[in-house]
């Protein structure tokens, strides 16, 4: 049995301020049997920009250590398995810090036909200082 499978809600980019609450909303419908197995994960992967400030790496050791790296810098937050056809899952993050900035990726992992089908889909979080953080003071005249 196929479940030939679609994302039915997508999380999008988006901006918060510091110490605000952000949700992101993945949905995902296995359009086949009712007794798909279905697990959906949330990740988070580290803000791609990091990897430009590693100005000390050499090239060649960059090229030598991205592979192993990148599953080092994915976080596994949450995961859900649901036996059906549809499956939901929202991520809450609470009073956001500048360090959660970065890519969220909500993986979707589908069991039919015994083997195990991956989809993706990803936004990034840019948090911004919130209104009482003091960045910039305003210049003396």
């Amino acid at each position: 049995v196929s479940c030939t499978a679609l994302f039915t809600e997508t999380p999008h980019d988006m901006t918060a301020r510091t110490g605000e609450d952000v949700e992101m909303a993945c949905s995902f419908r296995g359009s086949g049997s009712p007794s798909c197995s279905l697990e959906i994960q949330w990740w988070y992967v580290r803000s791609h920009r990091d990897w430009t400030d590693k100005q000390a790496w050499a090239s060649n050791q960059l090229k030598a250590s991205q592979q192993e790296d990148a599953g080092k810098e994915a976080t596994k937050i949450s995961v859900v398995k649901v036996v059906g056809s549809n499956i939901s899952h929202k991520l809450r993050l609470s009073r956001v810090k500048p360090t959660d900035e970065g890519t969220y990726e909500c993986r979707v992992i589908d069991f039919s036909d015994g083997k195990a089908r991956h989809h993706k889909v990803k936004a990034y979080l840019r948090v911004q200082p919130g209104e009482n953080s003091v960045l910039h003071l305003p210049q003396a005249p």
